[in-house]
Formats: structure tokens, sequence, C-alpha cells
């Protein structure tokens, strides 16, 4: 991930001089139902034009560095964004409608020179959305420090709960 003193709009799979090592793992992950409009309503989600709403995935993730954003930007980069994350999904679904527009992605181009490069990285950045000031689909169900001796569990996500 990029180094800069707001949220990290940039994840690339090669390595990048100067910026951050981001490393997790996915320990876990089944199909749920998509957040039904009663859940929407109640938590204002949006879908942001995800293109299937019949399913979403929840996962269990072990963060083995432990950065600002970095589930978000890294589940995004690869495809599934967190729903409704209003920050990362708009440039999540940019990268599938418009291939190549990610100065980073999978389908990046080759640019003849820096400057280009440096457009296109602010052109992409500007497609990210702001930080959201409502409910998205992540919460840390564990933390724990000192080898376990310390360790705290969440109770269930709002996902779960029946909206009425």
């Amino acid at each position: 991930m990029r180094p800069i003193n707001m949220a990290p709009r940039l994840v690339s799979e090669d390595f990048v001089k100067g910026w951050y090592l981001c490393q997790l793992e996915v320990m876990e992950c089944k199909e749920i139902p998509w957040p039904d409009s009663l859940l929407e309503e109640k938590y204002s989600i949006e879908d942001f034009g995800w293109p299937t709403k019949n399913f979403a995935y929840e996962c269990k993730i072990n963060l083995l560095t432990g950065r600002t954003h970095q589930i978000r930007a890294q589940l995004a980069a690869c495809g599934a964004p967190i729903v409704g994350d209003s920050m990362y999904m708009p440039a999540a679904i940019a990268e599938v409608t418009r291939p190549g527009l990610n100065p980073f992605g999978k389908h990046k181009k080759i640019y003849n020179s820096e400057d280009d490069k440096e457009m296109a990285v602010t052109e992409w950045v500007a497609r990210h959305g702001k930080e959201p000031s409502v409910a998205i689909g992540l919460q840390a169900c564990q933390i724990s420090w000192d080898d376990g001796e310390h360790i705290y569990e969440a109770g269930s996500p709002w996902w779960r709960s029946s909206a009425a």
C-alpha cells in the first residue's frame, strides 16, 4: 500500500519501493444472504451499483500486518469490496467495468512517462469515495494480544440482526 497521510487508495501486487507490505490471511469465507431491503434502510447501506445483490461473503481474516484500511483496501483490490464501503466499493466497480483504469491493477497499462502514470494515479484515487458515515459490513469479531493472554470478542454483527 502506498504510504500517505490519508486513507491508502492504492494497492499493488508488485513490489513498489517505499510502499508498505500488507499481508492478511483469509481463515474462513462463507456465502451469506445480501442484507435485505429493511436492513439496508435501517443501516443506510448503499450498494453503489454493485452488479449482484443476491449474496455476500462473510470472512474471518487474520491480519499478519496491521495497516490502516488494510482489510478494506486489499479486499476491494481483489474485486471483493466490503458491503456499503463508500470509499473502496466505487473503485472496485470501476476496476470491473473499465479494466486498465487502475494503474496498479491486474490489467494495468504501460505508461510512456512518469507524468502519465502520476496522472493515472490521480484519476484512480478520484474514483474512490469518501469515508462512510454509516455502517459497512466490517466488524472485528475478536481481538487479542500477548499471545492470547488478553482476548475480547464482539457480539453478533448488524447484518445478522433482524430489521424489525
